[in-house]
């Protein structure tokens, strides 16, 4: 049976996970799980979605996300720029969509958002880590138009580093790998994680 998480901060995620697990409340299994098994599905709930997010979008934006004094980051390309406040992000979910709202910033438009939304796994309609969304987020057209891919990417990339952190809290597998998303399931009151065991295959390094 799965058990809905609440939590006061990222830091929790480790401390709460790892508390349940000892205590029994979350089923680890008696061995670590082989290639392909998917364990216990973890709830997170809408407040918990929130207070992840801003987390998992500044690891998602990498070491230059850390480097600044303020909370911004600065895109350039070609010379257009485009300040990107991962501080602030926020993501909502509803049945089978994910909402993520980004602050954003140019010259043009002073602080705006734009709101990218992935369509996924719902309850009873599970689609793994399958997503799908339009191609031009919701937003100022001057900074949609110029950026909409890295937006979108950025976004998604938000969405699953949430879930990975969440996943690799739960354990390791039987090759001490830790475990990743199976499934990413978005509902009215938050999101699940499957955690899985990742195939052979996955392992492999070129």
């Amino acid at each position: 049976m799965a058990r809905t998480l609440a939590f006061d901060g990222p830091s929790e995620v480790v401390r709460e996970l790892t508390r349940l697990l000892r205590a029994g409340e979350l089923v680890r299994p008696t061995k670590p799980p082989l290639a392909g098994d998917r364990l216990e599905t973890v709830r997170l709930s809408r407040d918990a979605v929130a207070v992840l997010s801003t987390a998992a979008a500044r690891r998602a934006l990498g070491a230059a996300a850390k480097a600044r004094t303020n909370t911004e980051v600065v895109w350039s390309d070609g010379g257009d720029e485009l300040a990107v406040d991962p501080a602030k992000i926020m993501v909502a979910t509803t049945a089978g969509a994910i909402a993520v709202t980004v602050p954003v910033r140019c010259d043009e438009t002073g602080p705006v958002t734009v709101e990218v939304t992935f369509a996924v796994g719902a309850p009873g309609s599970p689609a793994g880590l399958f997503a799908a969304t339009s191609d031009r987020p919701r937003g100022p057209a001057v900074v949609v138009d110029r950026w909409a891919d890295a937006l979108i990417a950025f976004a998604w990339s938000a969405v699953l580093e949430l879930a990975t952190s969440v996943a690799g809290t739960i354990g390791r597998d039987a090759h001490g790998d830790r475990l990743i998303p199976g499934a990413l399931v978005a509902t009215d009151d938050g999101l699940e994680v499957v955690p899985v065991a990742r195939h052979r295959l996955g392992r492999l390094q070129s």
